[in-house]
């Protein structure tokens, strides 16, 4: 009675409405074809209602059902999805903000801000998406893991343009060096505030969050200088900024791969991701002086978080670009790139080709076209390059090779963990086609944390020095929020040839230190943590004075960590930049294998090797996260996943790909581990 009530009460408020608004005379034919409007408008939003409960009630019992596995239940709830949102559009952000809720993926108030945020982009998405082909598979097995088992699916071969030439070799080097700044994940947060809770329930903590802050008393005060579960405060950001200067006074250019806006994907706007992203260029402006930047977007750059609709939706893009537009407008005015670049990077998602020096090309990569958090990735997923971006990289590096000239690649997050394997295989492959003779270098961040990557020749058969091609450089964040210490990097490349000499991390103790230093009034203390060549040299065979870090030395430096108990220890203890949250691997352990064989492994499917072969040789399990009420294959009803029933959907049709081989083999624990990993990505 009370909702009837109260349609009635909207439709003739909003009848009486349009009388007063429009005020002119109106004849009793129009006052009649009014109320059929009414009628039929209020008609519509019952059925569409009456949709919505029917939808919520199917999910219920599809959830129950005996009859189905997991991965068959999610692929039915696909079907319900798209006719849902083809029929009652306007209900599915409701609808999925109380099936988040109910089933506890995140707290209710994440659940209530992401579903407003996604959920109408969501109703595009599952309005096109090929439901009962490949789309609905990805959706499943990405963005509801533990559902259907990780698809594996082989891209195409890639007709090169031209082949590798037979003398393709890294050049000598010149014995001249210039210095190169690299920092990324900036992750500044406007409402971080000393004095609140540091260990929160939330994604992240350091805010007063008014009616949902946690009850009782605050457990720890958040420091002024930054906590190990917070965002970059300001305060913490601009000493990041100052130790730049202290550092890197004579930087010939620096990179910056993305992420300035805080993990609050549930609380953003667009006009908070404009001004934080206005704000953070603004300072880097004003603290970097004349040195050029260059930026790479990272996933949390865009609105809503994650996304980035490639052009191939035009739609969708629209409603992207303005992003694009700001950016590229701020980076231009800053001088950091020319007029030309600008516009190419607003009409290519953010992406542009520069120069920063005679014989060295830049290029960018938008990494969220291949990134499985951002749902657009979801659709035509039967095609190996839907966006064109790899295409284009391709066009550009065999240009570079024609010219002669050698080629930076840059973007926020490489293609190795929870992107789409046909994106990281294709990488890989364009890789070692224009390597070691046109690619001098490969930068990104995302993980926070400080690592390398060696890539491999994907022909090889076995992983040596020769068959090292090319190397991933992840630079270490600033936020930290991952429990490890803020740090910015820098690099001395040779001044011809491009290719990485020698690597520098600087950090700031905020982990253990912060409090003390807000206690006594004083400022973090910087200071340089190591250096890369001196780390990792073999004092047995070590490097010419001018010699680069090769690919070979790295993978050489892997195979003496696993001989070589401390300079494992000391990758460990570098990889957390020095922090309380350093990995504690047990000599012989699973996590001791799994650590040295994916600094190694250069795609989706060699990394998910590493992870299953160390827990099924050492029997281990990893802790799943629980939830009020589990989700497919933890506690609810339907039978148990036969993993190989999903071969064919799943990409592996008989192929003798050795890596497919191995991955099937250990197949069952992958499903296992998949379980409930809904925590929020980096």
């Amino acid at each position: 009675m009370a909702s009837t009530l109260f349609l009635t009460l909207v439709c003739v408020s909003w009848l009486f409405s349009t009388i007063w608004v429009n005020a002119v005379p109106f004849s009793p034919a129009q006052l009649s074809h009014t109320k059929r409007q009414v009628v039929n408008e209020n008609e519509v939003y019952r059925a569409h209602l009456y949709l919505a409960d029917k939808v919520f009630l199917d999910l219920e019992d599809l959830l129950d059902s005996p009859d189905l596995d997991s991965c068959q239940m999610c692929r039915q709830g696909m079907r319900i999805a798209q006719t849902f949102s083809r029929q009652a559009p306007e209900f599915v952000p409701g609808m999925l903000r109380e099936l988040c809720a109910k089933y506890a993926f995140k707290r209710l108030d994440a659940c209530a801000g992401l579903m407003e945020r996604l959920g109408p982009q969501l109703v595009g998405i599952f309005s096109e998406m090929n439901v009962d082909g490949s789309d609905g598979y990805y959706t499943c097995a990405y963005s509801f893991p533990g559902s259907c088992p990780v698809p594996l699916h082989q891209p195409k071969p890639i007709q090169f343009p031209k082949p590798k030439p037979t003398d393709a070799v890294q050049p000598p080097p010149s014995g001249e060096t210039i210095q190169v700044l690299h920092f990324s994940d900036w992750h500044l947060d406007p409402l971080y505030k000393p004095g609140t809770e540091a260990k929160c329930s939330h994604n992240i903590c350091c805010r007063d969050y008014g009616i949902w802050n946690d009850p009782g008393l605050i457990k720890k005060p958040a420091s002024k200088w930054g906590e190990g579960k917070c965002d970059t405060p300001i305060a913490l950001g601009l000493s990041a900024l100052e130790a730049i200067q202290k550092f890197v006074p004579n930087a010939t250019f620096g990179l910056f791969t993305g992420d300035i806006a805080s993990h609050d994907s549930w609380m953003i706007t667009e006009k908070y991701i404009a001004d934080l992203e206005t704000t953070s260029y603004e300072l880097f402006k004003k603290y970097l002086l004349d040195l050029k930047l260059y930026v790479a977007m990272g996933n949390h750059d865009s609105y809503p978080s994650d996304q980035a609709p490639g052009k191939m939706r035009p739609n969708s893009y629209i409603t992207h670009k303005w992003l694009y537009d700001h950016v590229a407008g701020i980076w231009e005015k800053n001088n950091w790139i020319t007029s030309v670049e600008a516009e190419h990077a607003r009409s290519n998602n953010a992406m542009f080709m520069t120069r920063p020096m005679p014989g060295l090309k830049l290029i960018t990569l938008n990494t969220d076209l291949y990134y499985v958090r951002n749902f657009f990735t979801m659709l035509d997923t039967d095609q190996d390059d839907p966006n064109g971006l790899f295409h284009d990289l391709i066009l550009e590096l065999q240009d570079s090779e024609d010219r002669n000239e050698r080629v930076w690649i840059m973007g926020h997050m490489a293609p190795v963990t929870r992107t789409l394997p046909k994106a990281s295989i294709l990488f890989q492959r364009i890789v070692a086609r224009y390597s070691p003779h046109v690619i001098a270098g490969i930068f990104t961040g995302h993980y926070h944390q400080d690592k390398f990557i060696v890539v491999h020749d994907p022909d090889a058969k076995e992983q040596t020095k020769e068959s090292a091609i090319n190397v991933v450089y992840q630079g270490p964040s600033v936020t930290p929020r991952d429990r490890s210490n803020p740090a910015i990097r820098w690099y001395d490349i040779d001044a011809k040839t491009f290719s990485v000499v020698n690597t520098h991390t600087a950090i700031a103790d905020v982990i253990d230190q912060a409090t003390y230093w807000e206690a006594n009034d004083m400022e973090p203390e910087w200071f340089l943590e190591y250096s890369g060549r001196e780390t990792y040299d073999d004092p047995d065979t070590p490097l010419g004075v001018n010699e680069p870090l090769s690919p070979g030395f790295w993978h050489h430096a892997v195979n003496r960590m696993r001989k070589h108990r401390h300079l494992f220890k000391t990758y460990l203890k570098y990889e957390s930049k020095s922090s309380e949250e350093a990995k504690h691997c047990r000599k012989g352990s699973a996590c001791e294998m799994e650590v040295l064989c994916q600094m190694e492994a250069s795609t989706v499917i060699q990394h998910e090797i590493c992870t299953l072969r160390a827990s099924n040789l050492h029997g281990t399990k990893k802790k799943q996260t629980k939830y009020k009420k589990g989700f497919f294959g933890l506690t609810r009803a339907g039978k148990t996943i036969q993993v190989q029933d999903y071969s064919v959907q799943r990409g592996i049709i008989g192929d003798d790909n050795t890596e497919l081989e191995d991955l099937e083999a250990v197949a069952p624990l992958l499903q296992k581990q998949r379980l409930g990993d809904f925590r929020d990505d980096l």
